[in-house]
């Protein structure tokens, strides 16, 4: 019956995922139908167990042998012998061995009275017991079918005779092999059926449907690059408007379920190297390649685009736009429309772009509002003030443009955050301010995935509200299976969650979707070495140092792998390293420590206290969480709670807070910060 089951859920499975996704429903709907199926199957055993149940039948009068396994059938009960059960409306009752013995010696011989000798001889042969023994048994009998439904008593008392059996029973053989037992044949197969069903639900429900498009999308046929558009414009600063259009053309076609495509960070890296195309598929693992130009002469822009195979070169499908600057969103429309109808004709499968991906208002008010929206997401690049400063102007003017335009909306909410990081803004309302323009943005454009990140982002860094950030992050990845950001930042929350596993898968699917981006690599060595996988680390470190000897993250890493791998004189020389001082101070003083050079230590972590005690509470905290001095850890953490350090979000995430775990104020201030329990696997 069970297999029957599976095989028809796996059916209507496969059914719904052809013709939902065509039809616009969300795949969270199969996932609810998965989760329904599961719930049914300990319910479809109970019925199936308790239909196919096997009545007794008797021959009232047979013959009895004595010393033959039986049933007998004293009204609502059973008394059967050759299982040594006694069952009250097919349930089977606990019965002590005496007793049992007893009641089948009585009801063998009920036409009569058994003398008391000779139940002492066939109950307790060979052994001497008292007479309050058998009154003892013979009470606990008579108990037994009392609170169980007699009513009248089944052993009567004889006077100095004996005892005899009261009721009448039917004897007679099993004409079915089994006898129906609720126990074994309802409650253990449901229940055994319901632990994996839970097992299978709790799968399920921890698994969206972005989980199993990057098996779908690992075929290296499923893939492509969207390379940056080249700008033929003379005005070399119109590149800024090149590159968004190669974002936007991307970001719309990673919302196209079972394609793998690179990301914007690794298909920029190849804009100044211009190797072959063959190349270009080898490093990116890819098969197909997107390239294209801008021209923009006066009020009319031309766009060309082609898809190229990486394999040889060879060009599938070209197209020239020339329209006017106006119809710039058309422009990006058609090209992605263009892109995935070549894709699935190549692939022999229907791939769908998801509706409103980069339909705009065709005005010229939108048009400039465009410009600038591109203009202040190239200065958002920059980690400058001045620059933060600029787009957040830019941004603000295409809001005046156009107020209900989703993506500056959301643009501003980035920057105004950014800048009350790092102290350019007051950061208590300039938060709730960057909260509002992102609900702002969700009331105008619901399936905008990125919004779901940036929601689940400000959730968790600045509210401290776990629940909600985790509902906005699996809406972000059902929406946009194919964006690295959001694997990224859901990896990045996963961590902060403690589920380090899922952590990690989360960071290999958002490096492997943008596998030249030294970020995506040391979010997943971080994550490596947060969960102790030194050797996996070790292998991501390298081929991060390999391509960029010199990235500002190699010698932080380093430092880290090397004071989990316990070679210390390697972590303080990586520490030394360090550009940013908070940093370099807090390991340089663990890793001395560790060294045994405890004056040394003392005097980075001095220094750190003296030359930052306000940014840098929660790597002090860090220090002393090391040294194991635990009292001074939780001081600076709470100093870190009292200053609102979004940088307590990570105090699971850390990999020097360990040893803080068993400690009952940690499970406190994770409370306060709204941590989920950890996991003590």
């Amino acid at each position: 019956m069970l297999a029957t089951y599976a095989v028809t859920c796996f059916v209507v499975l496969q059914f719904l995922d052809i013709v939902l996704e065509p039809l616009g429903v969300p795949l969270t709907a199969i996932r609810w139908v998965m989760l329904a199926m599961l719930a049914i199957a300990p319910i479809l055993v109970i019925w199936v167990a308790w239909q196919s149940r096997r009545e007794m039948h008797y021959s009232p009068g047979s013959t009895v042998e004595p010393g033959e396994d039986v049933v007998f059938r004293i009204e609502h009960a059973e008394l059967d012998t050759a299982r040594r059960e006694i069952r009250f409306d097919g349930t089977a009752v606990d019965v002590q061995p005496k007793v049992f013995d007893l009641i089948e010696y009585l009801v063998r011989n009920r036409d009569r009275v058994v003398a008391k000798d000779e139940l002492f001889d066939n109950i307790w042969p060979s052994v001497v017991v008292s007479e309050a023994s058998l009154t003892q048994s013979v009470k606990r009998a008579r108990d037994l079918f009392r609170h169980n439904g007699f009513d009248n008593e089944v052993i009567r008392t004889v006077a100095r005779k004996g005892y005899q059996f009261a009721c009448s029973a039917e004897t007679g053989a099993v004409v079915s092999a089994d006898v129906f037992n609720v126990w074994s044949d309802v409650v253990l197969p449901a229940a055994s059926v319901s632990i994996l069903a839970v097992a299978l639900g709790t799968v399920v429900w921890n698994s969206s449907p972005v989980r199993t498009y990057m098996a779908a999308a690992s075929d290296p046929a499923n893939s492509l690059v969207v390379l940056p558009f080249a700008n033929l414009t003379p005005d070399q600063g119109f590149r800024y408007f090149s590159d968004g259009l190669t974002e936007t053309v991307t970001s719309s076609l990673t919302t196209v379920r079972n394609l793998r495509v690179i990301a914007r960070g690794s298909a920029f890296s190849f804009r100044d190297a211009q190797p072959d195309y063959p190349t270009i598929g080898r490093e990116l693992n890819v098969a197909h390649i997107v390239e294209g130009s801008v021209q923009r002469n006066d009020d009319e822009l031309r766009v060309s685009a082609r898809l190229i195979r990486a394999g040889d070169g060879e060009q599938i499908w070209s197209q020239i736009y020339s329209r006017a600057f106006d119809d710039v969103f058309a422009i990006q429309d058609d090209i992605s429309r263009s892109i995935v109808d070549q894709m699935s004709a190549l692939l022999a499968t229907q791939l769908v772009l998801a509706d409103g991906s980069t339909a705009e208002v065709d005005t010229v008010a939108s048009a400039e509002a465009y410009r600038l929206l591109l203009l202040g997401l190239d200065q958002r690049k920059t980690a400058s003030a001045d620059e933060l400063k600029s787009a957040e102007n830019n941004f603000r003017a295409a809001l005046n443009l156009r107020p209900e335009y989703p993506q500056a909306l959301l643009a501003l909410a980035d920057v105004i955050r950014v800048r009350a990081v790092i102290g350019e803004l007051p950061r208590e309302p300039t938060f709730a301010e960057a909260l509002t323009l992102i609900r702002k943005t969700l009331d105008l454009r619901p399936d905008f995935a990125d919004a779901y990140v940036a929601l689940g982002e400000i959730q968790h860094r600045h509210f401290w509200d776990f629940a909600d950030a985790a509902q906005s992050y699996d809406k972000a990845l059902e929406l946009n299976p194919g964006s690295a950001s959001a694997h990224s930042a859901y990896s990045r929350f996963l961590s902060k969650s403690g589920e380090f596993e899922r952590s990690i898968r989360e960071a290999e699917i958002a490096l492997d979707l943008d596998p030249k981006s030294a970020q995506a690599a040391t979010s997943l060595a971080i994550r490596q070495i947060r969960a102790r996988k030194l050797d996996a680390a070790r292998r991501v470190i390298d081929a991060l140092s390999s391509r960029y000897p010199d990235h500002a993250d190699v010698p932080w890493l380093e430092t880290n792998w090397h004071i989990r791998n316990g070679t210390y004189r390697d972590a303080l020389q990586w520490a030394a390293r360090e550009e940013l001082d908070y940093l370099r101070l807090s390991l340089s003083a663990i890793a001395l420590y560790f060294l045994g050079r405890n004056e040394q230590a003392r005097e980075a972590l001095d220094e750190l206290i003296r030359s930052d005690p306000d940014g840098a509470a929660f790597q002090i905290a860090e220090v002393y969480a090391q040294w194991n001095e635990t009292d001074n850890a939780f001081e600076w953490l709470e100093r870190a709670y009292s200053q609102g350090d979004p940088g307590l979000a990570e105090l699971y995430s850390s990999v020097n807070l360990e040893n803080l775990y068993e400690d009952s104020r940690f499970a406190v201030l994770t409370g306060q910060v709204g941590l989920p329990a950890l996991d003590p696997r």
